[in-house]
Order: structure tokens, then sequence, then C-alpha cells
């Protein structure tokens, strides 16, 4: 299955479901999938990873383990971030009110299914 049919398959199954991106530590984008064509997913994506890798230091500093998933709030978003390959992540972007366990199982599949990309 390729980068493309896998967000989109995420973006079908997940209720609230914005868009999804693959995207590497340094910002690159290796693929997009938006459902709300105004959303910028690449802006969205680029900052999370920089806040996952802060988030990464400050996890290894206090001897918590590997970062596997960040989940950030917000009033007009929710973001769930999984490293799906050394230096690459998957970010799904949505609503507040969208299913985040549904959310949490695809992203888990998905860096299943894209791991050997990675490898």
């Amino acid at each position: 299955m390729s980068f493309r049919d896998t967000l989109e398959r995420i973006c079908v199954r997940v209720e609230g479901a914005l868009g999804a991106v693959v995207i590497a530590e340094d910002g690159i984008v290796v693929e997009r999938h938006a459902v709300d064509p105004e959303l910028d997913i690449e802006l969205a994506g680029v900052e999370l990873v920089s806040a996952a890798r802060e988030v990464r230091r400050a996890t290894a500093a206090v001897e918590a383990g590997a970062l596997d998933e960040m989940v950030v709030s917000n009033a007009r978003r929710l973001s769930l971030l999984r490293q799906v390959g050394p230096g690459y992540y998957l970010l799904v972007l949505m609503a507040p009110s969208g299913q985040v366990g549904r959310a949490r199982y695809e992203i888990r599949r998905a860096a299943y299914d894209l791991a050997a990309e990675f490898a």
C-alpha cells in the first residue's frame, strides 16, 4: 500500500479527520492528504515534529524511554503524532470532536504497515 493510500485510509476511517501527513524530522513532507483544502498540514507537521524533538529530549533527560506517540489538544484541533521510522512521523489532524481512540488505533496500524518502508 502506498503512503497516499495509507493516509487516505486513515482519513476515511477516522470520523473528524482533517488530514494526515508523513513527514521527516527535518520538515520535509513525504506524502500528505488533506480532507480540508484550506488546512496547512505541512506547517502543522513541521511545527509538531519540532515539538516532538523537544519532548524526546526531555523524556531522555528523565529516562522515560522513547517517544511513541504525542497528542496535542487545542480549541480548534486535535493532533496525533507517531514515529513510523527513524526520523519519520505520521501526523493526523482532527476536529476536537473526532474519534481519538479510532485515530490512535489507525495510526498505530499505519505505523506498523509503513515501518518496512523506513527500514
